[in-house]
């Protein structure tokens, strides 16, 4: 019954300790306090993180660093350590004691979590925001997910290939 016709969405970089996946299902659920919903496969490895560290950061990096960003999403934090794997210059949280976050990203919303008991596939995460930073550029060229393997920018289509480079 599942139906995509709600995309395209915007994607953002989940990471929580020193992993990190590209995420599309989350959103703002209220102001005052100020909190994200977030959605998690129940087969990520992010999971077991979240749940372990009770933290993460939702971040925002432009277009064009959507090759790595949608990359990560196919390499397990199981097995490789994707920032070493993928090239990514990592910095500390400000205000998370465990979490790293990209260099280049330019929006970061840091959060305290705590889940959301729910059935289903994806495991639902409240995030209480501690600390946001960012630019104005994060709006300008934000990466768009179409559904399946296609993304878009603003003015622009890319289709991301996984057995190729992936790159601009």
């Amino acid at each position: 019954m599942y139906r995509s016709f709600f995309y395209p969405m915007r994607l953002a970089l989940l990471s929580s300790g020193e992993n990190f996946m590209p995420m599309a299902w989350w959103t703002p659920v209220s102001k005052s306090p100020f909190r994200f919903l977030l959605a998690v496969d129940r087969k990520n490895h992010t999971l077991s993180l979240l749940r372990e560290l009770s933290e993460a950061a939702l971040s925002f990096l432009p277009w064009e660093e959507r090759a790595w960003v949608v990359r990560a999403g196919y390499l397990t934090g199981r097995k490789a350590r994707k920032a070493e794997r993928l090239g990514v210059a990592l910095r500390p949280a400000r205000r998370l004691a465990h979490t790293l976050v990209p260099e280049k990203a330019l929006a970061v919303f840091e959060l305290k979590v705590t889940e959301w008991p729910m059935d289903g596939d994806h495991a639902l995460f409240l995030g209480d925001v501690v600390h946001v930073e960012g630019s104005p550029e994060a709006r300008l060229r934000p990466i768009l997910f179409l559904g399946f393997r296609d993304y878009a920018t603003l003015g622009e289509r890319w289709r991301f290939s996984p057995s190729g480079g992936g790159g601009p």
